[in-house]
C-alpha cells in the first residue's frame, strides 16, 4: 500500500543571479515586497480565448489560461521549480510527478486497482457549495459521459470500473486494472472538479443553445471567479473571498484581454497599458533572454519589467502523419515514406529558421529539459537526402510522390514550418502542397483521418495523453482496431504502451515508456520538431510573481500583488 501524506505540500524552486548593467536577474524571493498588498485590477492581455468556459471540453494552452485562475483538481503536476531542480539531480522518481490539491492524501490498494482519496475539508465553491465526495463522483460522470466531448475521458476513466463514496470526504475509485498514470489522470488539467448537477446532463457550458447558463461559466474553487467571459474580446476575474487558502489572492480582479498578435501584445506590456503578458513577440524576447537561463525569473531595471521564459508545455510541436491503409489517401501508412520524411528534415536549420533562438530541436515526444517522460539520451534522425531518396523508390515512388500538408495560422507559425519543410523535402522527391483551413474544418481532419501531413502539438503531462490515446489501437468505433488521429496499427508499440499503462511504479514505468519512444522513433510513427520557448512578462510593480512555485505560469497570479 502507498500513502500520500501533506508533507508533500512543500516546494521547492532554484534561485539563480546573473548579473549585468542594464539587465539584472533576480531570484522570486529576493524580488518580493516585504509585505503584500490587498486590492488592484491586473490587465493582462492573451493571444486567444478558448470557445467555451465549460473545463471539462477543452484541455489545450489556451483553456488552461483560464482553468488556471478558476478550477483545482484532486492533484495538481509536480511544480515547474521542484521538476527542473529534480531533473537536474537525477531524482525526479523521488519527486514524483503529482501533489496534493484538492485531495488531502490518498491510498493506493488491491494491487493499484482501487485508488482512496481523502477530500479537504472545509472547501468551498464558487456558489457557497461545500467540496465532497458526491461532487468528485458526478465530475467523473459527467467526464465519462461521450456526449460531453470532455478533454479528459480518455486519460480519466479508460480504466474506471466502479465508484464509492462511503462518507462526504471519501471518494473511492475502482479500476479494472492497475495505472500508473490515474493520480496524473486526476489533476487539474485534466479533471477540473465542479460542484454537482451545476450543469445539466447532456450541455456544455458556453455551447449548448438550448441552455441558457447562470453565470459566466461553471462554479469552481480556485481563487478567481469567471464574472465575464467574452470570447473574442476578454475574460474578467474576481477574487473570491472564501478561496481555500485563507488571505489569498491578494488581488481584487484580473481581466484577459484578447489581443491575437505577439507584437501589439508586447508593445501593451511596454507601454504600460497592461501589466501582465502572455506569449511575448519572439525578437523582443530573444534579445532580452540574452545572457538569462529560461525556466526563470528577470528584470530589466531600465524597462521596469519582469520575464519568465520556458518551453512550451512539456512536449514539441509535431507533424502529425495519416498512417491509416484506407482513409485520406496517405503515403504515409508505408513506414519507409515516413522515414523518407524523417531523413529530410535538419532540426536544427528548421528550429533556427522558424523560432531564432527561442527553440530546442527534438525527435521525442516530451522535452528532457522539463519533462520525467524525455530522455537525454535519444537524440533523432540526422538529415540524409540520398537515404530518404532510396527510402521512396522502395516503397514504389522512384520518380517521387506528391503530399499534402495541412496547417492552420491560428499557432505556431505552421505557415514556416509548412514552408521550411516543404523545401527540405523536396530534393527527396517529396512535393509538398500546403493547403490552409481554420477552425473546424482543420481539427476535423485529426479525428476524421482525412489528412497526409498535419502540424500539432504533442503530449501534456504523461505518456497517456496524447501517446496512448492517439498512438495505441482503439477496437471501438469509429476507429475499428486502428489508432485514433494517426490510423496506426502498431501491435508492437501497443504491448509497449499497456505495460506503461499498467505500471505504477515510477522509474519502472519511465523505463517502459523509453522504449515506446525508440519504437515510435524507428517506425516514424509521428516527427516531433521542436519545443519552443515562450516567454511571459509584467510590469515590476507586480510582486511575487513565482511561475517557479506553479505547474503552470498564470497560477502565479493567485499570490502577486500591485504596488502602487
Amino acid at each position: 500500500m502507498t500513502k500520500e501524506t501533506k508533507g508533500l505540500n512543500r516546494r521547492e524552486f532554484i534561485e539563480l543571479s546573473v548579473a549585468g548593467t542594464a539587465a539584472i536577474s533576480l531570484s522570486p524571493i529576493s524580488a518580493v515586497a516585504a509585505e503584500p498588498k490587498r486590492g488592484g485590477t491586473v490587465n493582462a492581455c492573451i493571444g486567444w480565448l478558448i470557445q467555451t468556459p465549460d473545463p471539462h471540453r477543452w484541455g489545450g494552452g489556451w483553456a488552461r489560461r483560464h482553468m488556471s485562475l478558476v478550477y483545482e483538481g484532486l492533484t495538481q503536476p509536480t511544480s515547474m521549480g521542484d521538476r527542473l531542480k529534480a531533473i537536474q539531480e537525477k531524482s525526479i522518481a523521488a519527486v514524483g510527478d503529482v501533489k496534493p490539491m484538492l485531495a488531502e492524501s490518498w491510498e493506493i490498494e488491491n494491487n493499484g486497482k482501487r485508488y482512496v482519496f481523502h477530500l479537504k475539508k472545509g472547501v468551498k465553491f464558487h456558489n457557497g457549495k461545500e467540496l465532497d465526495s458526491e461532487d468528485i463522483k458526478w465530475n467523473y460522470q459527467r467526464i465519462q459521459d461521450p456526449a460531453n466531448l470532455a478533454h479528459g475521458r480518455g486519460i480519466l476513466t479508460m480504466f474506471l470500473d466502479s465508484m464509492e463514496t462511503p462518507d462526504k470526504y471519501t471518494f473511492v475509485a475502482n479500476l479494472t486494472q492497475s495505472y500508473g498514470g490515474f493520480l496524473m489522470a486526476n489533476a487539474w488539467v485534466n479533471a477540473p472538479i465542479l460542484p454537482k448537477d451545476c450543469v445539466p446532463k447532456g450541455v456544455i457550458w458556453g455551447q449548448t443553445k438550448t441552455f441558457t447558463p447562470p453565470t459566466a461559466g461553471p462554479p469552481g474553487t480556485g481563487p478567481f471567479i469567471l464574472a465575464e467571459y467574452k470570447q473574442k474580446y476578454r475574460a474578467v476575474y474576481d477574487a473570491f473571498k472564501d478561496y481555500r487558502v485563507k488571505g489569498l489572492p491578494y488581488l481584487d480582479r484580473v481581466i484577459y484581454n484578447v489581443i491575437t498578435q505577439e507584437t501589439p501584445r508586447t508593445l501593451a506590456l511596454r507601454a504600460g497599458n497592461v501589466q501582465f503578458a502572455i506569449m511575448l513577440e519572439a525578437n523582443y524576447l530573444s534579445r532580452k533572454l540574452k545572457g538569462q537561463k529560461t525556466s526563470q525569473v528577470f528584470c530589466d531595471k531600465k524597462e521596469g519589467l519582469c520575464f519568465y521564459t520556458t518551453p512550451y508545455k512539456m512536449s514539441p510541436y509535431t507533424l502529425y502523419l495519416n498512417c491509416h491503409d484506407t482513409k485520406g489517401g496517405s503515403p504515409f501508412k508505408d513506414v519507409r515514406v515516413r522515414q523518407a520524411l524523417d531523413y529530410c528534415l535538419d532540426r536544427e536549420k528548421l528550429a533556427k529558421a522558424v523560432w531564432g533562438d527561442l527553440a530546442v530541436p527534438l525527435g521525442q515526444p516530451f522535452n528532457p529539459q522539463v519533462s520525467p517522460w524525455g530522455y537525454s539520451d535519444i537524440s533523432y534522425r540526422k538529415r540524409d537526402i540520398e537515404k530518404a531518396r532510396q527510402l521512396l523508390k522502395e516503397a514504389g515512388y522512384p520518380n517521387g510522390v506528391d503530399v499534402n500538408f495541412y496547417i492552420t495560422t491560428t499557432f505556431g507559425k505552421q505557415s514556416m514550418v509548412a514552408q521550411v519543410v516543404q523545401q527540405m523535402a523536396a530534393p527527396a522527391g517529396l512535393r509538398i502542397k500546403i493547403i490552409t483551413e481554420m477552425g473546424l474544418q482543420y481539427w476535423g481532419r485529426l479525428t476524421s483521418m482525412n489528412y497526409h501531413i498535419l502540424h500539432y502539438s504533442l503530449g501534456f503531462e504523461d505518456p497517456m495523453k496524447p501517446i496512448f490515446d492517439w498512438l495505441h489501437t482503439d477496437q471501438e468505433k469509429p476507429y475499428n482496431g486502428y489508432a485514433p488521429v494517426t490510423g496506426l496499427k502498431d501491435p508492437v508499440l501497443d504491448k509497449l504502451l499497456d505495460q506503461v499503462a499498467a505500471e505504477d511504479d515510477f522509474k519502472k514505468r519511465r523505463d517502459l515508456f523509453k522504449k515506446a519512444v525508440l519504437r515510435i522513433q524507428d517506425q516514424a510513427e509521428i516527427l516531433p520538431y521542436l519545443s519552443p520557448i515562450y516567454g511571459w512578462g509584467w510590469t515590476d510593480k507586480l510582486k511575487n510573481v513565482d511561475p517557479n512555485k506553479y505547474f503552470w505560469p498564470e497560477q502565479a497570479l493567485r499570490e502577486a500583488w500591485l504596488e502602487s
